[in-house]
């Protein structure tokens, strides 16, 4: 990406959530670092993907990003605007700038609420619209946008299909106008068909409308089809961020090597030729991280230093950064 101002800017963001014990289950016993001092910026226009096994801290970053989530420290720029502290009056009007489309395409929606009205809701919420003509005229153009018709606006969510239920989530998310809109799992929950017309849809709508992407999700394939960059988490912290070629073509982090590995290949010649990564052991604790890097008990190119001193996000330029001691 050229060298401009980020939409979005994360300083060293912590995240934490308190752990209940004892008797009666009152009394804190530990503290979770869901997100662990991370820091990174999103550009106007471009989508970065997060990937990351589960419990990695990848939702719980975008929540955070979102400030749908207490933070414990850190620092979030907007726009240029600083949303780190503010409260929930002082950040309503900027929710306008940044929406979310979720995982669950039967849960996200209101069973009792006709489509058009949950694709207005927002529109309603920041009154943001002018009269019911101009109401049903704007929730029709959304409806459109996304591949629907307009008379199915009178329909209710358990009529349409699962890719046309994330359709109406997409619609929703884009009826404030935002710049920032936060994919958490979009498509994980769709059939494989179609997952490609819902990432077409979305890379058709960035390009016309100017959207900027946080692209979460598990499908390695998915987020190098869609991303600009690709930032690969681990137990709440960043041990690789590259640009997508970059990333998939000369991956550095053991970590990172061991998820392109497992992505099938569809010629068996070349997936019994390539070398695959298999990771020995669980994904430590949260509430008890390692010292040092976080990967090193599942490394096997681990050192005394990786057992002893986290390794700094680092590298020759901004297009490929790698935590890791072996890349210094």
């Amino acid at each position: 990406m050229q060298k401009t101002k980020p939409l979005l800017s994360v300083e060293d963001l912590r995240v934490e959530f308190p752990v209940k014990g004892g008797l009666l289950g009152g009394s804190q016993i530990g503290t979770v670092k869901a997100v662990d001092g991370i820091s990174f910026e999103v550009h106007s226009g471009e989508t970065l993907g997060v990937v990351g096994e589960s419990g990695c801290g990848k939702t719980t970053m975008a929540l955070a990003v979102l400030r749908m989530v207490d933070i414990a420290s850190g620092r979030i720029v907007l726009d240029g605007d600083e949303i780190t502290s503010l409260d929930r009056k002082a950040i309503r009007p900027l929710r306008r700038k940044m929406q979310m489309i979720y995982q669950d395409p039967f849960g996200a929606l209101n069973p009792r609420m006709q489509i058009s009205d949950i694709v207005g809701e927002p529109l309603v919420a920041h009154r943001d619209s002018r009269g019911p003509i101009n109401y049903k005229e704007r929730v029709g153009q959304l409806l459109e946008m996304v591949g629907l018709d307009q008379s199915m606006g009178r329909r209710y969510p358990h009529e349409f299909s699962g890719g046309q239920r994330q359709r109406v989530g997409i619609a929703r998310a884009l009826a404030l106008n935002p710049s920032l809109i936060v994919c958490d799992e979009a498509v994980s929950a769709l059939d494989v068909s179609i997952q490609a017309q819902v990432l077409n849809l979305l890379s058709d709508l960035q390009k016309k409308l100017g959207l900027t992407y946080i692209f979460i999700a598990h499908d390695l394939s998915v987020v190098q089809y869609i991303s600009d960059r690709v930032m690969v988490m681990y137990l709440g912290k960043i041990v690789e961020v590259a640009h997508r070629n970059s990333l998939y073509n000369n991956p550095k982090h053991p970590y990172t090597k061991a998820l392109l590995s497992a992505i099938p290949i569809p010629s068996p010649d070349i997936e019994a030729q390539r070398e695959v990564v298999i990771l020995e052991g669980e994904v430590p604790s949260p509430l008890e991280p390692p010292n040092g890097c976080p990967f090193h008990p599942r490394c096997s190119f681990a050192t005394d230093e990786c057992r002893e001193v986290m390794p700094p996000l680092a590298g020759k330029d901004d297009i490929h950064k790698v935590a890791c001691h072996l890349y210094k």
